[in-house]
């Protein structure tokens, strides 16, 4: 998740840099590779070298994406670590792979800080009923105790992060390769938050594949909401700013339209609104 940031921020560090043909082969091979390590290797000797400017910046977007990558990581670890009658029937196996897609991520993202020669940061201490250990009251009690409740914090989640990539897509609209890469990432982000979808629907949850003025709310007030604000926009913009006009399309009439374009389009979230999301879950 927000590997858009740390893309951006190398970009910034040296913009000439990916126009460099050794240095683009080298990317543009690296993603044709099965060996998901050689990502690591090709984005991590661009960062110690001359035009590793700006290293702060770079490690601090390292170190949110790795704070992300640890909090879905541990997430589904901790839903593992739990005894075998929490996991219904045939529910076990998609929560592993999501889970070793996870841990991936968090592979991905270490070796890349060490590639860089700087300081990996600890992972976090995460308490996933929101009390921070204990010091304040729980906005998810039985998130490992009742499977239904800890698929809704897990649709919160992945939700959110498909948002978060949204949100950054600016920064990478100027290099097709990486914006090529890193929708690659996107794409397996929103695969897991249909799934996680797809499975609440089965066990009888109001909730589409994808998300919907339908679905049933999971929002928590004063905690969650920013998760799922903005999806209902019926409206889309032309990149001059005009508004397309969905509504004089020959396509029918009534509400229910604009609620399908309102379906039919995801929308992005910032960074900061990510960071807030992860704040609950860290003590």
């Amino acid at each position: 998740m927000n590997i858009f940031k740390l893309l951006s921020a190398l970009a910034e560090a040296d913009p000439a840099v990916y126009e460099r043909p050794s240095v683009r082969r080298t990317v543009l091979s690296s993603l044709g590779r099965k060996a998901v390590a050689a990502l690591p290797l090709a984005f991590g000797a661009m960062l110690p070298q001359a035009y590793g400017r700006n290293l702060r910046t770079i490690q601090d977007v390292l170190t949110l994406a790795l704070t992300l990558e640890h909090l879905e990581n541990e997430f589904y670890l901790q839903a593992l670590a739990q005894p075998a009658s929490f996991f219904p029937t045939g529910t076990r196996p998609a929560i592993e792979l999501i889970q070793q897609h996870e841990a991936q991520h968090v592979a991905f993202l270490t070796t890349v800080i060490r590639s860089s020669g700087a300081e990996v940061p600890a992972k976090p201490n995460f308490d996933f009923t929101g009390s921070k250990n204990g010091a304040t009251a729980a906005v998810f009690p039985t998130v490992f105790q009742n499977f239904d409740d800890f698929l809704k914090v897990a649709q919160t989640l992945e939700d959110a992060g498909v948002r978060a990539y949204k949100g950054q897509l600016g920064f990478l609209s100027t290099d097709n390769a990486l914006l090529q890469a890193a929708l690659r990432i996107h794409a397996v982000e929103a695969r897991h938050a249909s799934h996680i979808r797809s499975m609440r629907r089965s066990r009888g949850a109001a909730v589409k594949s994808w998300i919907s003025e339908s679905d049933a709310s999971i929002t928590v007030p004063g905690k969650t909401e920013v998760v799922y604000a903005g999806e209902n926009s019926q409206v889309q913009t032309l990149p001059s700013g005009l508004p397309v006009p969905f509504s004089t399309l020959p396509i029918g009439s009534g509400a229910n339209i604009l609620k399908a374009v309102a379906e039919a389009f995801d929308e992005p979230v910032t960074a900061e609104v990510a960071t807030d999301l992860v704040s609950l879950f860290v003590y």
